[in-house]
């Protein structure tokens, strides 16, 4: 267990340097007076839009927030590219903002913007600023960049999404010759707005697309609630670039949660997102390591950097109880933040980073309700 705990620690640099210069103000909260707090926080907290759709707007089940009645369009595009309707709507978003009048310096035209020469391989002779031509056009080229990438995908229905999301923005050419999402900044940057956008703004629940999903499994039933209410976001899950640290802390493995104002002291009130048992510690860090305690799925949790917590080994806390205050505590300086981590289901008890259970916190917590807002 000693080589584990030393890994648990070290994966905590990456936490802290990804929050020095946060300021956040927060004062710790006990008791009635501090669930009581937790409620008032948790009446605001969410990161979808999807439910303040307005009426006639999409096209029903498979997507929302498609606008102009295009839903069925957008539908039936996804039908042909194989890709799932959320991603579709958020790429068409994303490349025109729903302009079929859309322009590029370099050429490209109409609501997906099609090259001249694209659009005359897959335009079938239409209108390239009509939009009942060019999204089923835009269906027929995804198609075929996801038929280009599908040898490099495998059996991986999350990859080849994925990889046609990159072959559209690299070329399908660079992703054979990569194997896999190509380490250009810009093509990461597109495959992970897409999957954001396509989560948050376009999916009925809130649902992870095929590709943006932290876990593949079943979710399980009952909603989450935010682990650091009024707490924001700081600092993301994966690679990144930092300088002056070793390459393995360039791979932050959890999400940074800060309430906004307190430097160094101690901060918010960290509450559990839903009914945990508390499995362990590493103290050092200041993290409290717990497993899903019901019917859902079983996922891990460690809540790291508390100035303080309230609970002990073997204790059972129901979704909102208290686990502690938000802090610095580490073996690095760093300002007051929550760093949290999700460990996928048949984790051990007592889990630490790098041992390949770590999970993406970011689609899940979405799903369930419960990303800050």
């Amino acid at each position: 267990m000693e080589e584990e705990e030393s890994h648990g620690s070290s994966a905590l640099v990456v936490a802290a340097l990804a929050v020095v210069g946060v300021v956040a103000v927060g004062v710790p909260v006990a008791g009635v007076a501090g669930l009581a707090l937790v409620a008032d926080l948790q009446a605001s907290a969410g990161g979808c839009t999807s439910s303040t759709v307005v009426s006639g707007e999409g096209s029903g089940e498979g997507v929302v927030n498609v606008p102009h009645g295009w839903g069925p369009l957008v539908e039936e595009a996804a039908g042909t590219a194989g890709l799932p309707v959320s991603v579709v709507a958020a790429q068409l978003e994303a490349e025109s903002d729903w302009n079929p009048d859309a322009g590029s310096p370099a050429g490209a035209a109409g609501i997906a913007q099609f090259m001249p020469a694209t659009w005359a391989a897959y335009g079938d002779g239409g209108d390239v600023t009509d939009p009942a031509a060019a999204i089923p056009a835009y269906g027929r080229y995804m198609a075929a960049l996801r038929d280009q990438v599908k040898e490099v995908a495998g059996d991986d229905p999350e990859k080849l999404v994925r990889l046609t999301l990159a072959a559209y923005n690299a070329g399908p050419g660079a992703v054979v010759q990569h194997q896999g999402v190509p380490p250009f900044a810009e093509t990461q940057r597109y495959v992970e707005t897409i999957l954001e956008k396509a989560q948050v703004e376009f999916s009925p629940g809130c649902e992870a697309p095929p590709g943006g999903r932290g876990w593949d499994g079943d979710l399980g039933e009952g909603e989450w609630t935010t682990p650091l209410p009024g707490g924001t976001v700081t600092s993301g899950y994966g690679g990144r670039a930092l300088t002056g640290v070793p390459g393995w802390a360039n791979q932050h493995v959890g999400v940074d949660i800060a309430t906004p104002g307190a430097g160094s002291g101690p901060g918010g009130v960290v509450v559990a997102p839903t009914d945990l048992r508390i499995t362990g510690f590493n103290e050092p860090d200041g993290c409290v390591i717990a497993k899903e305690n019901g019917d859902d799925p079983d996922f891990g949790f460690a809540f790291c950097h508390l100035d303080s917590h309230r609970v002990q080994t073997g204790q059972q806390l129901s979704r909102g109880e208290v686990i502690g205050t938000e802090g610095n505590r580490g073996r690095f300086g760093m300002a007051t933040h929550l760093h949290l981590e999700v460990y996928a289901p048949g984790a051990p008890e007592v889990v630490f980073p790098y041992e390949g259970f770590n999970l993406d916190p970011a689609p899940i917590l979405r799903e369930k309700g419960a990303w800050p807002a």
